[in-house]
């Protein structure tokens, strides 16, 4: 099964779980996309796909500033799961994909 597709994700940050968009694009072992969600639209770059997983880099903006964050993650069936680091620590990601 591809990795490919938008899926309805929570990110648990430390001010509560926001909903957003992950839209995952595959072209042989890259990955390209967009994470969407309440504060606008964060592109994907440096993105790899190994398998059923993920890694990729993009910048988020949050309430205290910009961040760049790491993402790392895994498709399973329909469902994703990874872990975002950015420099103000580690922040969970789930979803379903649409």
């Amino acid at each position: 099964m591809s990795v490919a597709g938008t899926y309805q994700v929570q990110v648990r940050t430390p001010k509560g779980v926001q909903k957003g968009k992950l839209t995952l694009i595959v072209k042989g072992d890259l990955l390209k996309g967009t994470l969407e969600y309440s504060a606008g639209i964060a592109e994907i770059n440096e993105g790899i796909v190994k398998g059923n997983s993920v890694e990729f880099k993009t910048k988020i903006k949050t309430p205290i500033g910009r961040f760049n964050a790491s993402v790392k993650g895994v498709v399973q069936g329909n469902t994703f799961s990874g872990v975002a680091r950015l420099p103000i620590g580690t922040i969970p990601i789930d979803g379903i994909k649409l």
